[in-house]
Protein backbone atom coordinates (compact mmCIF):
# COMPACT_ATOMS: atom_id res chain seq x y z
CA UNK A 1 0.00 0.00 0.00
CA UNK A 2 1.53 3.38 -0.84
CA UNK A 3 1.15 6.25 1.93
CA UNK A 4 1.16 10.33 2.06
CA UNK A 5 3.71 11.53 4.59
CA UNK A 6 3.04 15.07 5.55
CA UNK A 7 6.23 16.64 7.00
CA UNK A 8 7.76 20.16 7.09
CA UNK A 9 8.44 21.88 3.98
CA UNK A 10 12.23 21.64 3.13
CA UNK A 11 12.58 18.58 5.38
CA UNK A 12 11.02 16.04 3.03
CA UNK A 13 14.40 14.49 2.55
CA UNK A 14 14.78 14.14 6.19
CA UNK A 15 11.43 11.93 6.27
CA UNK A 16 12.60 9.75 3.11
CA UNK A 17 16.22 9.41 4.94
CA UNK A 18 14.25 8.59 8.67
CA UNK A 19 11.61 5.81 6.56
CA UNK A 20 14.98 4.13 5.22
CA UNK A 21 16.62 3.78 8.01
CA UNK A 22 14.09 1.81 9.56
CA UNK A 23 12.79 0.10 6.61
CA UNK A 24 15.87 -0.14 3.88
CA UNK A 25 14.03 -2.46 1.82
CA UNK A 26 10.97 -0.45 0.97
CA UNK A 27 10.39 2.28 -1.56
CA UNK A 28 10.15 5.81 -0.59
CA UNK A 29 10.22 9.14 -2.91
CA UNK A 30 10.48 12.61 -1.34
CA UNK A 31 8.66 15.68 -3.22
CA UNK A 32 5.39 13.65 -4.60
CA UNK A 33 3.48 15.52 -7.25
CA UNK A 34 6.43 18.66 -6.92
CA UNK A 35 5.09 19.51 -2.96
CA UNK A 36 7.42 20.35 -0.67
CA UNK A 37 6.93 19.10 2.64
CA UNK A 38 5.55 15.44 0.72
CA UNK A 39 7.29 11.91 0.36
CA UNK A 40 5.59 8.70 -0.74
CA UNK A 41 6.04 5.47 0.65
CA UNK A 42 4.98 1.64 0.03
CA UNK A 43 4.77 -0.50 2.96
CA UNK A 44 3.03 -3.18 4.73
CA UNK A 45 2.58 -1.73 8.21
CA UNK A 46 0.71 1.24 8.14
CA UNK A 47 1.12 1.99 12.13
CA UNK A 48 4.43 2.02 11.61
CA UNK A 49 4.72 4.84 9.99
CA UNK A 50 2.77 7.07 12.72
CA UNK A 51 6.27 5.92 14.93
CA UNK A 52 8.01 8.24 12.34
CA UNK A 53 9.44 11.27 14.23
CA UNK A 54 9.84 13.87 11.51
CA UNK A 55 5.60 13.47 9.97
CA UNK A 56 2.60 15.13 10.98
CA UNK A 57 0.02 13.02 8.88
CA UNK A 58 -0.47 9.84 7.76
CA UNK A 59 -2.11 9.58 4.21
CA UNK A 60 -3.18 6.18 3.14
CA UNK A 61 -3.82 6.69 -0.56
CA UNK A 62 -7.08 4.84 -2.56
CA UNK A 63 -6.76 6.71 -5.75
CA UNK A 64 -5.14 8.67 -8.17
CA UNK A 65 -6.86 10.78 -11.47
CA UNK A 66 -5.87 13.73 -13.83
CA UNK A 67 -8.84 16.16 -13.61
CA UNK A 68 -9.68 19.54 -14.77
CA UNK A 69 -12.79 20.28 -14.00
CA UNK A 70 -15.11 19.63 -10.44
CA UNK A 71 -17.33 17.24 -12.99
CA UNK A 72 -13.76 14.69 -13.61
CA UNK A 73 -13.46 14.95 -9.58
CA UNK A 74 -17.07 14.17 -9.05
CA UNK A 75 -16.17 11.14 -11.33
CA UNK A 76 -13.15 10.44 -9.55
CA UNK A 77 -14.44 9.94 -6.16
CA UNK A 78 -17.01 7.97 -7.47
CA UNK A 79 -14.74 5.26 -8.97
CA UNK A 80 -12.36 4.91 -5.94
CA UNK A 81 -13.15 2.37 -3.13
CA UNK A 82 -13.01 3.88 -0.08
CA UNK A 83 -12.90 0.55 2.40
CA UNK A 84 -12.64 2.60 5.81
CA UNK A 85 -16.36 3.94 5.22
CA UNK A 86 -17.54 0.55 5.31
CA UNK A 87 -19.87 0.65 8.58
CA UNK A 88 -18.58 3.76 9.72
CA UNK A 89 -21.08 5.99 11.65
CA UNK A 90 -19.67 9.68 9.53
CA UNK A 91 -17.10 11.09 7.80
CA UNK A 92 -15.85 14.19 6.69
CA UNK A 93 -13.43 15.69 3.44
CA UNK A 94 -10.59 17.54 3.88
CA UNK A 95 -8.57 18.92 0.61
CA UNK A 96 -5.35 20.40 -0.13
CA UNK A 97 -5.77 22.88 -3.14
CA UNK A 98 -2.70 23.37 -5.31
CA UNK A 99 -2.44 25.27 -8.44
CA UNK A 100 -4.66 27.82 -10.49
CA UNK A 101 -8.35 26.60 -10.28
CA UNK A 102 -11.96 28.09 -11.32
CA UNK A 103 -13.07 26.68 -8.13
CA UNK A 104 -11.92 26.44 -4.38
CA UNK A 105 -11.43 24.07 -1.66
CA UNK A 106 -14.80 24.33 -0.37
CA UNK A 107 -15.95 23.28 -3.95
CA UNK A 108 -14.17 19.84 -3.84
CA UNK A 109 -14.72 19.27 -0.33
CA UNK A 110 -18.74 19.73 -1.10
CA UNK A 111 -18.40 17.92 -4.86
CA UNK A 112 -16.57 15.34 -3.05
CA UNK A 113 -19.11 14.92 0.05
CA UNK A 114 -22.06 14.50 -2.12
CA UNK A 115 -20.78 11.38 -4.18
CA UNK A 116 -19.33 9.81 -1.45
CA UNK A 117 -22.61 10.42 1.38
CA UNK A 118 -24.42 9.10 -2.38
CA UNK A 119 -22.63 6.13 -3.05
CA UNK A 120 -22.03 4.68 1.11
CA UNK A 121 -25.26 6.49 2.77
CA UNK A 122 -22.60 7.84 6.08
CA UNK A 123 -23.66 11.05 7.29
CA UNK A 124 -21.12 14.09 7.42
CA UNK A 125 -19.68 14.81 10.31
CA UNK A 126 -17.67 18.04 9.92
CA UNK A 127 -15.68 17.83 14.01
CA UNK A 128 -17.11 14.05 15.17
CA UNK A 129 -16.16 12.30 12.10
CA UNK A 130 -15.33 8.83 12.19
CA UNK A 131 -13.26 9.26 8.52
CA UNK A 132 -11.33 11.96 7.49
CA UNK A 133 -11.04 11.13 3.46
CA UNK A 134 -8.77 13.39 1.61
CA UNK A 135 -9.25 14.72 -1.87
CA UNK A 136 -6.53 16.80 -2.57
CA UNK A 137 -5.72 18.96 -5.78
CA UNK A 138 -2.14 19.35 -6.72
CA UNK A 139 -2.50 21.00 -10.49
CA UNK A 140 -4.13 18.64 -12.24
CA UNK A 141 -3.30 15.82 -10.29
CA UNK A 142 -6.14 14.34 -7.90
CA UNK A 143 -4.86 11.96 -5.18
CA UNK A 144 -7.85 10.52 -2.74
CA UNK A 145 -6.82 8.80 0.36
CA UNK A 146 -8.18 8.46 4.09
CA UNK A 147 -5.73 10.57 6.67
CA UNK A 148 -5.11 7.67 9.20
CA UNK A 149 -3.99 10.17 12.07
CA UNK A 150 -6.09 12.53 13.26
CA UNK A 151 -4.06 13.74 15.48
CA UNK A 152 -0.67 15.38 14.59
CA UNK A 153 1.99 13.26 15.11
CA UNK A 154 3.95 16.60 16.12
CA UNK A 155 2.07 17.72 19.25
CA UNK A 156 3.83 14.83 21.37
CA UNK A 157 5.35 17.16 23.77
CA UNK A 158 3.48 17.45 27.43
CA UNK A 159 4.50 20.94 27.78
CA UNK A 160 4.00 22.03 31.67
CA UNK A 161 3.49 25.35 30.00
CA UNK A 162 2.60 27.03 26.42
CA UNK A 163 5.11 29.65 25.59
CA UNK A 164 4.45 32.14 22.59
CA UNK A 165 7.03 30.35 20.72
CA UNK A 166 7.74 26.56 20.77
CA UNK A 167 9.96 24.41 17.95
CA UNK A 168 8.13 22.07 16.53
CA UNK A 169 9.24 18.76 17.49
CA UNK A 170 9.22 17.32 14.24
CA UNK A 171 11.62 20.25 13.12
CA UNK A 172 14.19 19.80 16.29
CA UNK A 173 13.56 15.81 15.10
CA UNK A 174 14.85 16.98 11.94
CA UNK A 175 17.77 19.21 13.40
CA UNK A 176 19.02 16.44 15.31
CA UNK A 177 19.19 13.79 12.61
CA UNK A 178 21.07 16.71 10.15
CA UNK A 179 23.56 17.35 13.23
CA UNK A 180 24.30 13.24 13.18
CA UNK A 181 22.87 13.16 16.95
CA UNK A 182 20.77 10.20 16.25
CA UNK A 183 22.70 7.41 16.69
CA UNK A 184 26.08 6.89 18.99
CA UNK A 185 27.36 8.30 22.08
CA UNK A 186 28.17 11.96 22.73
CA UNK A 187 27.20 15.08 24.62
CA UNK A 188 24.42 17.43 23.41
CA UNK A 189 23.14 20.26 24.69
CA UNK A 190 20.70 23.09 23.72
CA UNK A 191 21.73 26.05 25.77
CA UNK A 192 18.46 27.97 24.68
CA UNK A 193 15.74 25.37 25.82
CA UNK A 194 12.74 27.43 25.82
CA UNK A 195 9.91 24.51 27.25
CA UNK A 196 12.51 21.81 26.24
CA UNK A 197 11.45 20.09 23.06
CA UNK A 198 15.09 19.84 21.81
CA UNK A 199 16.52 17.94 24.44
CA UNK A 200 13.47 15.95 24.61
CA UNK A 201 13.35 14.70 21.51
CA UNK A 202 17.06 14.30 21.26
CA UNK A 203 16.96 11.71 24.45
CA UNK A 204 14.00 9.73 22.50
CA UNK A 205 15.56 9.65 19.64
CA UNK A 206 18.86 8.21 21.18
CA UNK A 207 19.07 7.25 24.80
CA UNK A 208 22.70 6.24 24.52
CA UNK A 209 23.32 10.57 24.09
CA UNK A 210 23.92 12.18 27.45
CA UNK A 211 21.94 15.68 26.96
CA UNK A 212 21.76 18.66 28.46
CA UNK A 213 19.81 21.93 28.00
CA UNK A 214 20.12 25.74 30.03
CA UNK A 215 17.89 28.79 29.62
CA UNK A 216 18.49 32.71 30.91
CA UNK A 217 15.58 32.80 32.60
CA UNK A 218 14.21 31.06 35.93
CA UNK A 219 10.37 31.00 34.72
CA UNK A 220 11.63 29.37 31.12
CA UNK A 221 13.89 26.65 33.21
CA UNK A 222 11.12 26.10 35.71
CA UNK A 223 8.70 25.49 32.18
CA UNK A 224 11.57 23.17 30.84
CA UNK A 225 11.87 21.04 34.45
CA UNK A 226 8.22 20.24 34.53
CA UNK A 227 7.85 19.39 30.99
CA UNK A 228 10.95 17.20 30.95
CA UNK A 229 9.17 15.41 34.17
CA UNK A 230 6.35 14.88 32.06
CA UNK A 231 8.35 12.81 29.73
CA UNK A 232 10.77 11.41 32.37
CA UNK A 233 13.87 12.29 30.57
CA UNK A 234 17.04 12.53 32.24
CA UNK A 235 18.48 15.74 31.40
CA UNK A 236 20.80 17.96 32.83
CA UNK A 237 19.07 21.71 33.33
CA UNK A 238 21.03 24.73 34.69
CA UNK A 239 19.76 28.70 34.67
CA UNK A 240 22.65 30.24 32.77
CA UNK A 241 23.68 32.25 29.43
CA UNK A 242 24.55 30.98 26.32
CA UNK A 243 26.42 33.65 25.40
CA UNK A 244 28.85 32.05 28.53
CA UNK A 245 28.76 28.50 27.70
CA UNK A 246 31.82 27.82 29.22
CA UNK A 247 30.66 29.16 32.65
CA UNK A 248 27.94 26.18 32.97
CA UNK A 249 29.99 23.83 31.70
CA UNK A 250 33.60 22.93 31.65
CA UNK A 251 33.69 20.14 28.98
CA UNK A 252 33.14 20.49 25.52
CA UNK A 253 29.79 19.25 23.50
CA UNK A 254 29.44 16.79 20.30
CA UNK A 255 26.32 18.53 19.25
CA UNK A 256 24.73 22.41 19.74
CA UNK A 257 21.52 21.99 18.78
CA UNK A 258 19.23 24.83 19.71
CA UNK A 259 16.98 27.42 18.34
CA UNK A 260 17.94 31.14 18.89
CA UNK A 261 15.31 33.97 18.92
CA UNK A 262 14.24 34.81 15.72
CA UNK A 263 14.20 38.66 16.49
CA UNK A 264 10.78 39.75 14.45
CA UNK A 265 10.23 42.29 16.59
CA UNK A 266 13.97 43.63 16.96
CA UNK A 267 13.84 45.28 14.16
CA UNK A 268 17.07 46.66 13.62
CA UNK A 269 19.65 43.29 12.06
CA UNK A 270 22.45 45.13 14.00
CA UNK A 271 20.59 43.91 17.16
CA UNK A 272 20.77 40.18 15.75
CA UNK A 273 24.07 39.84 14.35
CA UNK A 274 25.37 41.30 17.42
CA UNK A 275 23.75 38.05 19.27
CA UNK A 276 24.45 36.07 16.64
CA UNK A 277 28.06 37.13 16.88
CA UNK A 278 28.20 36.14 21.02
CA UNK A 279 26.13 33.25 20.67
CA UNK A 280 28.48 32.06 18.04
CA UNK A 281 31.63 32.61 19.81
CA UNK A 282 29.84 30.84 23.11
CA UNK A 283 29.13 27.84 20.97
CA UNK A 284 32.42 27.67 19.33
CA UNK A 285 34.18 28.02 22.67
CA UNK A 286 32.37 24.82 24.07
CA UNK A 287 32.64 22.50 20.80
CA UNK A 288 34.32 19.86 20.46
CA UNK A 289 37.19 19.21 17.62
CA UNK A 290 34.39 16.88 15.23
CA UNK A 291 31.51 18.34 17.02
CA UNK A 292 28.32 20.10 14.92
CA UNK A 293 25.97 22.66 15.77
CA UNK A 294 22.14 23.14 14.66
CA UNK A 295 20.66 26.43 14.68
CA UNK A 296 17.59 27.66 13.17
CA UNK A 297 18.21 30.95 11.97
CA UNK A 298 15.22 33.87 10.75
CA UNK A 299 17.58 36.94 9.98
CA UNK A 300 20.17 35.01 7.73
CA UNK A 301 22.07 37.69 6.57
CA UNK A 302 22.96 38.95 9.89
CA UNK A 303 23.87 35.53 10.74
CA UNK A 304 26.06 35.18 7.84
CA UNK A 305 27.93 38.27 8.76
CA UNK A 306 28.85 37.06 12.06
CA UNK A 307 29.92 33.60 11.12
CA UNK A 308 32.24 35.22 8.88
CA UNK A 309 35.13 36.12 10.97
CA UNK A 310 34.43 32.85 13.35
CA UNK A 311 36.68 29.71 12.18
CA UNK A 312 33.33 27.69 12.28
CA UNK A 313 32.03 26.71 8.60
CA UNK A 314 28.79 25.68 7.28
CA UNK A 315 28.30 22.19 6.77
CA UNK A 316 24.67 22.29 5.28
CA UNK A 317 21.98 24.70 4.72
CA UNK A 318 18.12 24.20 3.86
CA UNK A 319 15.21 26.78 3.40
CA UNK A 320 12.06 25.41 5.96
CA UNK A 321 8.78 26.89 6.61
CA UNK A 322 7.44 26.83 10.14
CA UNK A 323 3.83 28.55 10.95
CA UNK A 324 4.11 31.18 8.07
CA UNK A 325 7.93 32.14 8.47
CA UNK A 326 10.47 30.79 6.05
CA UNK A 327 14.06 30.84 8.72
CA UNK A 328 17.20 28.33 7.68
CA UNK A 329 18.26 25.37 9.37
CA UNK A 330 22.49 25.83 9.38
CA UNK A 331 24.48 22.96 10.25
CA UNK A 332 28.10 24.33 11.25
CA UNK A 333 31.32 22.18 11.74
CA UNK A 334 34.92 23.57 12.38
CA UNK A 335 37.00 24.77 9.27
CA UNK A 336 39.46 23.06 10.09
Amino acid sequence: MRYLLIGDPGLEDIVVDEVRERWPEIDACPRPYEVPGHAIVTIDDADALQSLTTVHHVIEIRGEAVVDSLEGIRGAVAGTALPQLAGAESFRVSTRLEGEHGFARMDVEGAAGAVIQKEHGTRVDLEGYAVNVRVDLYGRRLVIGVQLTRKDLGNRIRRARVLRTSLKPTIAAAMIRMAGAHRGEGRLIDPLCGTGTIPIEAKQANPALSVYASDWDDATVETARGTIANHGAEIDLRIGDARSLRKLYSHPFDYIVSDPPYGVRLGKRASMRGLYADLLRSFEESLADSGRIALVVLKFRAFLKALAPTPLRIVEERLIESSGLHPRIFILGRSS
